[in-house]
């Protein structure tokens, strides 16, 4: 199982997550490519880190919303959505290239999940952005959703994510939060125990659903960030659960 975290969300002088504590337990870093947060030397900075910790990279792409931090919907038009996202995935690479490495995978940002999880116009440009960029990474997003799909059949790395320390509703849909609060790392640790033995997760009103993974997500912005991830990676090594990158698994 892969374990990614969300990640370079700080901006000039203000600051935001733990990313250098919290890249000591993971295994893919989500990294801000300037649009919904990030600048360019938050950028080279946890690729920096990246590379001290072996942790593969992929691009974090959001909405052009820094004030919103990408969990505001906009009415962009999917050419926008298309541009957008070449030129954040084309960022980020130049950065990495810089440093010696590459990248593993893409995964839409917040509300951007959303959009091209739910609607054909925004799934097929998120999709052909990323085809035209590199059809080799792996695209993170909620298996049997619309882009997932669309994804499988054009043929592109598609990897299921599940959202551990966020909520489910009876539907399997995530419950989308503003800001991220702080949640129990013995909670998160177990929930994400349950998604790599059992494919399993449990919902807001207590029932278990269908959560098969080839990832789990942790958000780097929740106040306890290093705290969970760090629960998460002791309780699957108690489970005899092994953390690898998805380039190494072969999901």
């Amino acid at each position: 199982m892969d374990l990614n975290v969300d990640m370079g969300e700080s901006y000039g002088r203000y600051k935001l997550g733990n990313d250098e504590e919290v890249m000591k337990y993971i295994t893919s870093a989500n990294i801000a490519c300037g649009f919904h947060a990030g600048d360019p030397l938050v950028m080279d900075q946890t690729v920096r880190l990246a590379a001290r910790y072996g942790v593969a990279v992929g691009a974090h792409t959001g909405l052009e919303d820094k004030r919103g931090f990408g969990r505001r919907r906009m009415d962009v038009t999917p050419e926008e959505l298309r541009c957008d996202t070449l030129v954040q995935l084309g960022a980020l690479d130049a950065v990495l290239k810089a440093n010696g490495m590459s990248m593993q995978h893409v995964k839409p940002h917040g509300v951007l999940y959303r959009m091209v999880s739910d609607e054909e116009r925004y799934a097929e440009a998120y999709l052909d952005a990323v085809s035209l960029f590199n059809r080799d990474l792996f695209i993170l997003v909620p298996r049997d959703t619309l882009i997932w799909r669309r994804g499988v059949e054009a043929g592109l790395k598609m990897a299921a994510e599940i959202l551990v320390d966020l909520s489910y509703d009876d539907e399997g849909n995530w419950v989308l939060e503003r800001t991220k609060k702080a949640r129990s790392p013995e909670e998160v640790a177990a929930r994400a125990v349950m998604v790599a033995k059992e494919g399993k997760i449990e919902t807001v009103s207590g029932k278990s659903i269908a959560a098969e993974a080839d990832t789990i997500c942790c958000h780097g912005d929740s106040p306890n960030a290093a705290d969970v991830v760090r629960k998460i990676r002791e309780e699957f090594e108690k489970a005899g659960i092994l953390l690898e990158k998805l380039d190494s698994s072969g999901s």
